[in-house]
């Protein structure tokens, strides 16, 4: 399984948005780590009822370390511009995670623990979460979907 996590984010819309872009995207699983405020308290709520409509899942974690112990996930990688810059294709595995900044509270070092903090070449890790993560989703399944349509 792939997963694609939004680390703490404040705003119910970005957690919306967030869910429904991943939802998008069929080999991906929205996690959501450490909603702040609105976002945990309206965005939540809101993202399970998308969720329950979709007849899909939704994820909520408290730490980003809780997607290795929790999940299982091994390889998981944190989007940053102060990462290594890789090429989109180095994600292509199964059983990853990704995990995407989604307010403006960075993890602490301790929780980067084990992190793998990545730049992908193609997509700016400056941009708003919710444009990052369908930009990413998008590079991902290129490939995929190409192959689809021959």
């Amino acid at each position: 399984m792939r997963f694609i996590a939004l680390y703490a984010p404040s705003s119910v819309q970005r957690v919306i948005d967030f869910v429904k872009t991943v939802f998008l995207f069929e080999d991906y699983q929205p996690i959501i780590i450490k909603p702040i405020g609105a976002a945990a308290q309206i965005g939540v709520p809101e993202a399970y009822k998308i969720a329950y409509r979709e007849k899909k899942s939704l994820i909520i974690l408290p730490e980003i370390t809780d997607i290795i112990e929790v999940l299982g996930i091994n390889k998981v990688y944190y989007l940053d511009k102060r990462g290594e810059e890789i090429e989109i294709h180095n994600l292509k595995k199964s059983d990853i995670a990704i995990v995407i900044n989604g307010g403006d509270r960075e993890p602490s070092k301790k929780e980067l623990l084990n992190i793998n903090i990545v730049k992908v070449r193609d997509a700016d890790p400056s941009l708003p979460p919710v444009g990052l993560t369908a930009i990413t989703l998008y590079l991902l399944s290129r490939d995929t979907m190409q192959h689809n349509l021959f």
